[in-house]
Order: C-alpha cells, then structure tokens, then sequence
C-alpha cells in the first residue's frame, strides 16, 4: 500500500508539473522529453492505482457500538488500544510473568472512531504516522517521571496501571517486589519524543518491526464488533 500512495503521488505530481510546463514552454518541453502526455493520458495512467487504493481504504474490517474517542485525561480510544496492546503480548513466554503495562501519547491518535463499521481507511486518517512498537523495561525509579508528564500533559492513553490523586497504582503487585515494569509504547515514544524523555535509559528494550498502524488493524479485525465504554483511568 506504502508502494502504490508513494507511486500515485509521484504520477499526480509529475501530472501537475507536465502541464504546467507543457503550457508555458511546449517547445523547450518537446525538445527536451521528445513528446508530450496529456492530462487525460496522466488521469488514466494515474486512475488503476487511485481505484486500487480507493478499494483497500474502503474495506469494512469491523464496527464498534460505541463511539471511541480521543481527548484528555481520558480516551477511550486510547484505553482501547492500550488494552489490546496489553493483551496481545501478556501470555507469551517473554511476558507471562512480568508486570506489563501499555503507554501512547494523545497527539499520536490524529482522529475519532464513531460508533459504526470501521474501514482501513478509518485507521489510517487515526494513525497516519510509520511509528513500531517498542518494549521497554523500566525501573520504578521513573515511576515520579511519569506521574509528572501526566499530570503536566493533562492525561495520555494508558493501559495496565492508573493514576490516582496524581500517583500511578499498579495493580499487579510484581512492580513493587521487582522494581521495573515493562512498557509498550512507539518508538517515536521511546526515542523520547513529545517530551516522554523518562523512556531514556530503559533497563532494556526491545523493538520490534510491527507498524501501531497495522496492529490497530488487526486488533479490530480481531474483535470484529467493539464495545467499550468510557473509563476514568486518570484523575488528579
């Protein structure tokens, strides 16, 4: 899909600029390409690509019967995805028996999902952007750092643990008597971007080549009909 948008813009903007340049120097462009394209030629080179994109977009992969949200402090939305996150990787080997929890950032999630059927395009207009997942493995050192940023940015998407009064709860008691946690997040998220710079410095971490996008996909794909009602997983 990457391939055909990245085709399709590289013909639409080669459109434009041929007949602009066909309109103002025709001679200079003969001379130099040895002929010429019309629009209506460029529109039907460009048409099978537009309909091939416009058909993948199309396609219902499911609904939900409540309206997922973006917004602060609490996003169902965000809850949502962090959930699934969580729960895609908690029983395999590597996870099973840490405490693992699930960290985005509001200003990732570009749109809203209302209740409905879900299209891929859809999920592409809500993640527009290439970020993968990443696994990282923090001490509970950081734990101030967080509870920080939350409260500085006024509520982000997580999942896993909350935040209470202004302090994070975890209710899987491992965090404590292990002193880390683990944390899905993207890796634009664990480079430190918009300011998440307590994802510095992990004990360890793990990425991987899974774009959030296309899990966004599959997770509904998986769930086929989604119901999820509002949660307050942040207060102050």
């Amino acid at each position: 899909m990457k391939k055909i948008i990245v085709f399709l813009f590289f013909l639409t903007g080669a459109g434009v600029t041929a007949c602009s340049y066909h309109l103002q120097v025709k001679e200079a462009q003969q001379a130099i390409d040895g002929s010429t394209r019309s629009s209506v030629e460029m529109d039907s080179m460009i048409a099978p690509y537009r309909r091939e994109m416009m058909k993948e977009f199309g396609q219902v992969i499911g609904e939900t019967t409540t309206d997922l949200v973006t917004g602060r402090p609490n996003s169902t939305l965000g809850f949502w995805i962090c959930d699934k996150l969580i729960a895609e990787v908690k029983d395999s080997i590597l996870f099973r028996n840490e405490p693992l929890v699930a960290f985005i950032n509001t200003g990732g999630l570009r749109a809203d999902l209302p209740r409905g059927q879900i299209t891929i395009g859809d999920i592409y207009k809500v993640m527009p952007f290439d970020n993968r997942i990443v696994y990282l493995k923090l001490s509970t050192d950081k734990i101030p750092e967080m509870e920080a940023c939350l409260k500085e940015k006024g509520g982000e998407p997580i999942g896993g643990f909350s935040l209470v009064k202004g302090k994070l709860e975890f209710p899987d008691a491992a965090v404590k008597e292990k002193k880390y946690f683990w944390v899905v997040t993207s890796d634009f998220l664990a480079d430190g971007g918009d300011n998440m710079f307590f994802f510095n410095n992990p004990l360890e971490r793990l990425d991987t080549n899974i774009l959030l996008r296309d899990f966004i996909i599959e997770a509904v794909k998986k769930e086929k009909k989604i119901t999820f009602f509002a949660q307050e997983r942040i207060n102050w």
